[in-house]
């Protein structure tokens, strides 16, 4: 039994399992004894981990903010170009109805002149068939008066001398007629075409209508009732966005997606512009990127504080290990 249980000297390598199964301590950042050095080594690879992470994230986030800043910015310079030109829209609406109601007052001032002007050719035909009456009696009164041969009646003397007078005055009023009516036909025939060209069911009155409808100025940007065509266009630029998205992307599909479609460059307006779901939709969506650029501001802000704190951290880190480093005791 004693000789059972007597020492025998152990190997020298009778250690090297449990050395396998030990840490190795690495030559280039030994541990020291001070148990402080240790945690703060360890606490100093959490805290770069954690700025790394927060460091990206804050990157991530500006390169957002940036991009959502542009887009808010060109809806919002574009919302204005597209208000103004409703305005222009409705002006040139409000110059159309005061020409229309010139143009009106016209036609009917061409028209009631068209039937003044018949009247007084009328007239003037009357006057100059009267002044035939009156030459022709005064042509058979000077054939009477050859035909008397009387001495009395001598040409150029007493009764005569006027009655011959009166006759070269007759022929001047004669001869006036042609040019007068040739006038009035040309009067009543610039009458007749001011009148058809501006005629409310024709003409310059037609053309204003037919503007007046393509830029549909009876309905007013505060009205609330739409027509079928602008809901139908609603409904397109309410789906563009979702119908768009490729069915092959299924994480995308909880995105928030834009009434403007993928991209809609060319948009096919209708006026008024107010009313177009289209302008409805870039009001719409410079309200969400404004809402969005403010949110990722504060998040921004939030994760700067976050970095800078950890920066601090780090720094401290640094400095605290630095002084106690075995390294550079060892070689004091």
């Amino acid at each position: 039994m004693l000789t059972e249980h007597t020492y025998q000297k152990l190997p020298e390598n009778w250690d090297s399992k449990i050395k396998e199964c030990c840490d190795k301590e690495n030559p280039d950042d030994p541990r020291g004894c001070d148990c402080c050095y240790d945690d703060w080594v360890e606490e100093l690879k959490e805290v770069k981990v954690k700025y790394s992470a927060v460091e990206e994230k804050l990157n991530q986030l500006k390169k957002e903010l940036s991009l959502v800043s542009e887009r808010r910015d060109k809806l919002k310079k574009w919302y204005d170009e597209l208000t103004i030109a409703n305005e222009l829209a409705r002006k040139i609406c409000h110059d159309l109805e005061v020409l229309l109601c010139q143009a009106g007052k016209v036609g009917t001032n061409t028209y009631l002149t068209v039937k003044a002007i018949r009247k007084l050719y009328c007239m003037v035909r009357d006057f100059y068939m009267q002044i035939d009456k009156i030459k022709t009696i005064y042509d058979k009164l000077m054939n009477c008066i050859k035909c008397l041969n009387n001495p009395a009646l001598a040409p150029g003397q007493g009764i005569m001398k006027c009655l011959e007078e009166y006759g070269k005055k007759l022929d001047v009023v004669i001869a006036t007629r042609n040019d007068l009516i040739k006038m009035l036909m040309e009067v009543i025939k610039i009458a007749c075409r001011i009148n058809k060209n501006i005629e409310q069911d024709f003409g310059l009155s037609t053309v204003i209508t037919e503007w007046k409808d393509a830029f549909h100025c009876e309905i007013a940007c505060d009205d609330t009732t739409g027509g079928s065509s602008n809901q139908g266009q609603a409904q397109k630029y309410q789906s563009k966005g979702a119908s768009q998205q490729p069915q092959q992307q299924q994480p995308q599909q909880q995105e928030e997606t834009s009434c403007l479609g993928v991209c809609d460059l060319i948009p096919m307006l209708n006026f008024p512009i107010c009313k177009d779901p289209y302008y409805a939709c870039v009001d719409e969506q410079y309200k969400k990127d404004k809402a969005k650029a403010e949110e990722l501001a504060k998040e921004v802000l939030e994760e700067s504080k976050k970095k800078e704190s950890l920066l601090a951290c780090k720094t401290s880190h640094e400095a605290a290990i630095k002084e106690v480093d075995p390294k550079v005791i060892c070689k004091a």
